[in-house]
């Protein structure tokens, strides 16, 4: 009996698993007819089945499983069930967490809908599983940027930077304040330095997603995962017991920008005083007895002075009264950057304090027009100095001017001490990872009109007066007054504190930590105020009126900072100004006359032009029907308009840029309804319009083509364009250099573990290295040229195609080989682009004068060359982005 019923069990599995397989083959058909017949949501809830039934099945299923999924959810989305295709992703990760399609397309999802943090994260997923995944990397690329600024890699290969924070806390420790807590821990860098200082506990957290992952990696592969705790949360959520057994006696953190405060440090530390930190000294009525909180670092010292910066001027003011033909006078057109003295003032996100740069690497240089002086002062071991009752006055500072120039900006720098004996300068003297705030000169905010009338010049013996306040826990400056020596053979000043006064003020003020007064050789005169309403002005204060005191022109008009370069770039806006109005006076109505001769590119820089426009400028042909497709402010439809074209539609104008045109139409006397901002409508089956003349911004001013725009130009020839239709710009070439630049690689990678002090950090950071480095100034990068500029690649935009036949332009690939003219190590491919508006106008994208930086490919592997070898480069251009790689 046993043996018939092990012999009929035996047949019953058998059975069972004929019909699994059975049931499991019909569920694989009916997901693959699904998904061949464009049925997505069955393709999507069969494949589920399968990976979840017969897991087994899942790298033959892998690429249909994911592709399922994308397209399902992107029915969802065309949809707006943007919570079920999050839920559809969610789905398909629990029963197949290691498919990097679907990782992918979960991280180009949330990127899409702004939770860049979230994306980076599951584009790490993805390369982690398959490395040479080149649509994640691409993504990655793309989110690098936004998500890990290039500073951070700056930071961690800073040697002398690790160094001093290791040192001061090791002393910490030493001192018996060896229970920690790291906030901002990034890669978990000083929390590691508190384990090899002896620490008895660390903790540490990290709010970002991606660098708490990103620590936790790092920590393991230190072998201090033990040793830290590390919590995914924001430290002013944090409390005692729930995150930390006991309050600690030592914060560490580098949570400073270049404008000290903007990182939030003083909430920060004012939460971490209140209820994570032992009691400090000051609190103490025998401190040596008792064990007291600490925090590094434990102080800053703020400096400031006065600049030339011409970089600067042009990046933040519109300094022309006509661009591309178009009028603008009656317009005070400025950046929101430092434009909002008040913290309740700066209501859009894009009226940043300050901006930041490398000084000493900005295009033109910068002079200083005053010497340094010392604005504030922090003791962050002193939690009363800097409660929010201590911040709000408004401090007053005169510095006298030391050599002639134009007052551009106040540039700020500070000294971070560290402890007593460790300190560390953001000086733009210093070879720093930090950066400079920059406070832009503002016309709005000075008194008087005397001040205004002189442009801003000062020479030797004027003073420039300046506001400063750290109201809202951030640092503000502006340029409140001039006072020029020669007016009336005195200062026309407000009122000044007398040396007296001064001191009595810096008595009054010593013991609290913030200073009052201000440490130059020249002693500038400082006053410390309640801070006057009439000194704050909202923008709409400042952007309505032309009567009120400190307006210079009827309108205040706020742009971005890209945009009001461009504007100020009088050669780009000169040569479309050109190339439009021979469109316009063209007898054959629109037709192309843009030739440029392309041929033997590959021997030199030297184009030769041909076909130039013969028609007679004077006429005007108002048939003409002109699409620009910029993105961002551009003058050049509004030039068309002026000259008389009949209509002009934009297609890529913010909102402010957009209201801007419009009031400049009106301005400029051009009819209603000829200018139109509205969608481009460049695909098949569009708005069925066609366009005479396309103007696009070919090159991005950071440097590499602008994202899909070669795409968008074909497009437009295809679909949107009469046949003998204009593109201005009609054609370009790329140049690049080999060049050996250690600033580059700092910027980009972390370069091994000697810089972070033997802890392995480099092989996990470095996944969020960008492949292309954005916004480099060529004549101020420290670098050496290894070879002379070659040339790449050529773009005719104007090219002829047979029908159902892409342009050559779209994708490119090319081999070549270029001699190195010196030896050395080639670490990156710098590459600039040379535009032909139209054939008689010619822009390079390297001119120090214009508006657009260059970009460079950092190698992965540096390659050394000696002089006189032959180099071989592999240059490929798709979906408009470049890529080189030194073989």
């Amino acid at each position: 009996m046993d043996g018939d019923d092990e012999e009929m069990s035996s047949c019953s599995d058998d059975g069972d698993r004929q019909a699994q397989l059975h049931l499991l083959q019909q569920t694989l058909d009916t997901a693959r007819l699904a998904l061949h017949h464009q049925d997505y949501q069955t393709a999507f809830t069969q494949y589920l089945m399968v990976v979840n039934i017969a897991p087994d099945l899942k790298p033959y299923v892998k690429d249909d499983f994911s592709l399922s999924v994308k397209l399902w959810v992107d029915v969802l989305e065309s949809q707006g069930k943007g919570e079920e295709a999050l839920h559809s992703y969610r789905q398909a990760l629990h029963v197949f967490p290691d498919c990097e399609g679907v990782l992918n397309n979960m991280g180009a999802y949330l990127f899409r809908h702004g939770y860049t943090d979230e994306a980076a994260s599951y584009f790490v997923q993805a390369l982690q599983l398959a490395p040479g995944h080149r649509s994640a990397r691409e993504n990655l690329q793309s989110v690098c940027t936004a998500l890990v600024e290039r500073w951070h890699f700056r930071m961690l290969n800073d040697r002398n930077r690790n160094m001093a924070f290791h040192q001061a806390i090791q002393r910490a420790v030493l001192q018996g304040h060896d229970t920690v807590l790291d906030i901002g821990a990034g890669t978990g860098l000083l929390s590691m330095f508190a384990v090899q200082s002896g620490a008895r506990s660390v903790h540490a957290c990290e709010m970002s997603r991606t660098m708490y992952q990103l620590a936790s990696q790092v920590l393991a592969a230190n072998q201090m995962h033990n040793s830290v705790q590390l919590h995914h949360v924001k430290s002013t959520d944090m409390s005692v017991p729930v995150h930390i057994p006991e309050r600690v006696s030592l914060v560490v953190t580098e949570t400073v920008d270049a404008g000290l405060l903007g990182e939030h440090i003083l909430p920060t530390l004012r939460h971490a005083w209140e209820h994570l930190l032992l009691p400090p000294t000051s609190a103490l009525e025998h401190p040596e007895s008792m064990r007291y909180g600490r925090v590094i670092p434990g102080g800053a010292t703020v400096h400031a002075c006065i600049v030339e910066c011409p970089d600067v001027r042009r990046n933040h003011t519109v300094l022309q009264t006509t661009s591309c033909g178009v009028e603008l006078s009656g317009l005070h057109i400025t950046s929101h950057t430092a434009v909002h003295t008040e913290p309740s003032d700066q209501m859009s996100p894009e009226g940043e304090p300050y901006s930041s740069e490398v000084l000493s690497r900005v295009r033109g240089g910068f002079s200083c027009l005053t010497k340094p002086c010392q604005m504030f002062q922090f003791d962050f071991n002193n939690p009363q100095t800097f409660s929010p009752e201590s911040l709000e006055h408004l401090q007053v500072f005169h510095l006298p001017v030391k050599h002639p120039g134009v007052l551009d900006a106040i540039v700020m720098w500070f000294d971070l001490h560290l402890d007593e004996e460790t300190h560390l300068s953001t000086s733009p003297e210093q070879d720093t990872c930090w950066e400079q705030a920059v406070f832009p000169v503002h016309r709005q905010h000075l008194t008087g009109s005397h001040c205004l009338a002189r442009e801003l010049q000062v020479t030797e013996g004027d003073t420039v007066v300046v506001s400063a306040t750290c109201r809202g826990d951030c640092i503000r400056m502006w340029v409140s007054e001039v006072q020029h020596n020669k007016d009336s053979g005195q200062f026309h000043s407000t009122a000044v504190t007398t040396h007296k006064q001064l001191k009595e003020l810096s008595d009054k003020h010593e013991d609290s930590g913030m200073v009052v007064s201000a440490t130059c050789d020249s002693a500038p005169v400082v006053e410390a105020v309640a801070t006057p309403a009439s000194l704050h002005k909202s923008s709409k204060d400042i952007s309505t009126s032309s009567t009120t005191e400190h307006s210079v022109s009827p309108q205040t008009v706020f742009l971005q900072q890209t945009e009001i370069c461009i504007l100020n770039d009088s050669r780009f806006n000169d040569a479309f100004y050109a190339a439009v109005k021979k469109c316009l006076s063209s007898n054959t109505g629109g037709v192309s006359s843009n030739v440029v001769d392309l041929t033997d590119f590959c021997t030199g820089d030297n184009m030769e032009m041909e076909g130039a426009s013969t028609a007679c400028e004077g006429r005007v042909n108002s048939g003409i029907a002109v699409l620009d497709i910029t993105q961002g402010m551009s003058m050049v439809g509004l030039c068309a308009a002026k000259l008389g074209a009949r209509k002009i539609r934009y297609s890529g104008q913010s909102s402010s840029s957009g209201k801007l045109v419009e009031a400049l139409a009106r301005r400029n006397g051009v009819p209603d309804g000829v200018v139109e901002l509205g969608p481009s409508c460049l695909e098949p089956g569009g708005s069925g319009a066609l366009w005479d003349v396309v103007v696009t911004d070919l090159v991005e001013p950071s440097g590499v083509l602008r994202q899909q725009v070669l795409e968008d130009l074909a497009l437009a020839r295809a679909y949107s364009m009469r046949p003998e239709g204009s593109i201005l710009p009609c054609a370009a070439a790329v140049y690049g250099v080999c060049v050996e630049s250690e600033v580059l690689l700092r910027e980009n990678r972390v370069l091994g573990s000697e810089q972070t002090l033997g802890l392995k950090v480099a092989d996990y950071m470095n996944i969020f290295q960008a492949t292309t480095h954005l916004d480099i100034n060529l004549s101020t990068l420290p670098h050496k040229p290894l070879t002379e500029p070659f040339h790449i690649f050529n773009f005719k935009l104007e090219e002829e195609t047979q029908e159902n036949t892409l342009p050559s332009y779209l994708e490119q690939s090319r081999t070549f080989v270029v001699q190195a003219s010196d030896s050395g190590t080639i670490s990156a491919v710098p590459f600039w682009f040379e535009i032909w508006v139209d054939s008689s106008n010619r822009l390079s994208t390297r001119d120090d004068n214009c508006h657009w930086r260059q970009a460079a490919v950092v190698l992965d592997k540096p390659v050394a060359v000696e002089k006189g070898q032959q180099i071989c480069l592999e240059a490929s251009c798709q979906n408009s982005t470049i890529s080189i790689v030194v073989k």
